[in-house]
Formats: C-alpha cells, structure tokens, sequence
C-alpha cells in the first residue's frame, strides 16, 4: 500500500495547466484572413430589364420610323431638356429651366407636350451632377415619371388591345422608363 501512496503523490505536483498559446495563435491567424477575405466580398442585387427576343418576324414598319431621346440634365441651378431624332435631321432641341418649384413644373409641362407628339417614346435619360441634393433629384424624377391629374392623357400608339392593356398600365405615368444616364457600376 505504500508503494501506490507513492506513486500518487510523486505525478500529483499541482493542478493541471492546459497549453492555450497554440489555439491563439491559430485564432489570430484566422481573424486576420477573416478580416482580409471580407473586404473583397460585396454582395449586390443590381436589377436589370432584359429585352425580351422571340421567333417572330418583326414589321416592316418600324424600321423607318423616327423615334425621339429625351435628355434630362440636372444641374446646381438649372434643369436642361434636350430632345432629338435618332435618325437624320436630328433636330436637337435645348430648353433650360429653374431648378425650384415654378421651375420643376414648366418642364413637367414640357415633358408632356413633347409626350403628347410623340407617344411611342416612353425612356427618358436623366444625368445629375454630384452637387444635386437627393431631395431634388426625387422631386424631378417624379415630375418626369407621374402625371398629374389635371395633365391631359397621353395617346397610346399600337393594337387596340395593346391600347387598352398599355392604357390601364401607364395611365399614370409620363415617362414610366427613367434611365440613370450617369450612374458608375
């Protein structure tokens, strides 16, 4: 019996310290790689409108027709609209305007004169410079996409029963297709 007294008390020589060191330098090790890793992933969700291709022929009708780009320019203290034909004469066309209430409303009204000639075009290009508070840009964007309910109503172009589908979906809207013209990816 003493021979196991012995025996115990000669490994017993205190409490039991467990080596961490290792898990440190592995966790630290880790971290870093971690930190390095994560700057370079971004996740993004960037929404596009894909244009749509069928097997069906197109018409003859179309391919001379003139359509009209409408530019829209913002900038500190005016609003620059710029119209011209995509096929030769141009006919370029440039009418400045306030950037205040008053200002805002004059081209609303424009956009809807130069709607109700031509009703095919339904994209607007709009560039804002850097200097443009957000509240501005929204209040231009909305007077270029919403009409009111005292502007007269846009003529619809196409079959009757695109009229009547195209009608009851752009009712509302001036322009339903704003592009960011300037917008960096």
């Amino acid at each position: 019996m003493r021979r196991k007294r012995s025996k115990i008390s000669a490994s017993d020589t205190g409490p039991v310290e467990l080596n961490v060191m290792p898990f440190i330098d592995v966790f630290s090790l880790l971290t870093t790689f971690l930190l390095f890793s994560a700057v370079f992933i971004q996740i993004g969700i960037i929404e596009v409108q894909a244009p749509f291709f069928s097997n069906k022929p197109q018409k003859d009708e179309g391919k001379n027709k003139r359509l009209i780009s409408v530019h829209v320019t913002l900038e500190q203290n005016k609003i620059e609209v710029e119209t011209f034909f995509d096929i030769p004469p141009r006919n370029a066309k440039r009418e400045d305007f306030a950037l205040d209430e008053a200002g805002i409303q004059e081209m609303h009204d424009h956009l809807v004169e130069i709607r109700q000639e031509n009703p095919d075009t339904d994209k607007l290009t709009l560039f804002v410079d850097d200097e443009i508070s957000y509240d501005n840009v929204v209040k231009v964007v909305d007077a270029i996409k919403i009409l009111n309910a005292d502007d007269p109503p846009i003529p619809q172009s196409g079959s009757s029963e695109t009229k009547s589908t195209a009608s009851h979906q752009t009712n509302r809207y001036l322009y339903p297709k704003v592009v960011m013209g300037n917008v960096l990816l």
